[in-house]
């Protein structure tokens, strides 16, 4: 069974990526940040999901950036899907 949310609102600014996240089936949305340099990280929980998603969100703000440094995207998108097998 596979889980599926979606990034929204992907800025890249500087240091720092962020999105909205928005899991499957649900109109609920919460936020996410990646500091590049530190690694560190804040996110939001929407409580009847837990973190699970928080760091699916994460995995994806992260993938994203390693496909635009490597090359594999030329920009940042705005919106995302992620999928968790």
């Amino acid at each position: 069974m596979s889980t599926m949310l979606k990034l929204i609102n992907i800025i890249k600014n500087k240091n720092i990526i962020e999105a909205d996240y928005v899991p499957e089936q649900s109109d609920k949305k919460a936020h996410v940040s990646l500091n590049m340099v530190t690694n560190e990280f804040n996110y939001d929980v929407i409580d009847e999901y837990g973190t699970m998603y928080a760091r699916m969100a994460l995995n994806g703000l992260r993938r994203t950036l390693e496909e635009f440094n490597k090359g594999k995207i030329n920009n940042i998108p705005k919106e995302r899907a992620v999928m968790w097998y």
